[in-house]
């Protein structure tokens, strides 16, 4: 395999198994908002009472432990949540590969069956497409652990900088379990010359910009479709892409309209009650590193569903895409008075709580960073 071929490979790991998958469009799912807010009237507040961070820097891991919880019997994930945490990164670091595991409070395995989403943002840092939060990196029951060689390939963060985590948990097996902490593990580089390639994840969603609802839409009978336009803030190669999808979805697809260059076109695997099998990734390889998209031209997501019965399926559709890029400027910080940014910062408090989370003292999110 050449150079480029190895390169092209890792981006793909990348790319496939941390930010292109399905994974971080799950933080959109399940989730119903309130009402749209102005910066003026955004209070909700993030809570530090469940949060730990955990320096091991022998193997260069850092542990965010986020409980304890009791998951009852039989429960779906309308039971009591965790509010959002809040922590600081604790020192300069590159992201080079993260896995999630889960304990109970006599430190037993539980099921990962449990794990319904787990997500960590950044408020400081905008998305590619929109002015809202950096969706940094999300894992589910079914996530694989993430490594890549940190010499290539990281996602930086900055020392003292603040990041969200939040947990959505069910529990659909007949065991109760209690005293149950959420553990991302962290796999971190701090060389400063490194990595060679400075990662940032980025999403679309074909509900945006609506950040303030629920991204599922009700399914009519028969073909559908849902698009969404926009261009991103800054210059960059995508290196990955991949997508997220529910049951009945036929085609999802990103593309160029301004060159008409076709990036990611895929129809997903699905079984013979159309329930989702797998939705391929895909990895950049021919021209140099990865795929360049620019400011000056616009992006289409495009979502196309097939609902094989005669009445509509509520909130049965869904479709975002997320990617690895590589930015070739400075990644713009997040508008904190930007009105997207404060309605987006609050659907995240506000939906979990919704969602049985005890709203907590805590971190105003617009005061500061």
């Amino acid at each position: 395999m050449t150079r480029r071929g190895r390169r092209a490979a890792a981006a793909g790991m990348l790319a496939a198994a941390s930010l292109a998958g399905a994974v971080p469009a799950v933080f959109a799912q399940d989730m119903h908002a309130g009402h749209a807010a102005s910066p003026e009237d955004v209070r909700p507040t993030t809570s530090t009472a469940s949060i730990r961070v955990e320096d091991d820097p022998e193997r260069k891991e850092l542990a965010v432990i986020l409980g304890p919880i009791d998951l009852p019997a039989r429960s779906s994930h309308h039971m009591a949540q965790l509010p959002v945490q809040e922590g600081v990164i604790p020192f300069d670091l590159t992201i080079r590969g993260y896995r999630t595991h889960i304990i109970d409070g006599d430190g037993q395995p539980v099921p990962r069956v449990v794990l319904h989403h787990m997500n960590l943002l950044d408020p400081g840092r905008r998305e590619l497409f929109l002015p809202i939060m950096l969706r940094v990196l999300a894992a589910s029951h079914e996530t694989r652990p993430v490594s890549f060689p940190g010499w290539l390939f990281g996602i930086p963060m900055e020392g003292g900088s603040r990041f969200l985590a939040l947990t959505m948990l069910h529990n659909p097996t007949e065991a109760d379990y209690e005293g149950v902490t959420v553990h991302l593990t962290l796999e971190y580089e701090r060389l400063a010359r490194l990595p060679v390639y400075p990662v940032a994840p980025f999403h679309l969603d074909a509900m945006y910009p609506e950040v303030s609802a629920t991204k599922a839409w009700d399914l009519p009978p028969g073909r559908s479709v849902k698009t969404w336009d926009a261009s991103p803030a800054i210059r960059g190669l995508i290196i990955g892409l991949g997508g997220h999808l529910h049951a009945h979805a036929s085609r999802l697809r990103f593309e160029n309209l301004s060159t008409g260059e076709v990036l990611y076109d895929i129809r997903p695997r699905l079984d013979e009650d159309g329930h989702v099998v797998e939705i391929p990734a895909l990895t950049h390889r021919g021209r140099g590193v990865g795929v360049p998209v620019v400011p000056q031209h616009r992006y289409r997501i495009t979502v196309e569903y097939r609902n094989p019965f005669d009445s509509a399926i509520e909130d049965g559709g869904m479709g975002s895409i997320a990617g690895a890029f590589i930015p070739l400027e400075d990644w713009p910080a997040a508008d904190p008075r930007e009105a997207l940014f404060a309605a987006d910062y609050a659907w995240v408090l506000r939906s979990q709580i919704e969602h049985g989370a005890v709203s907590s003292p805590g971190c105003t999110p617009c005061d500061r960073r």
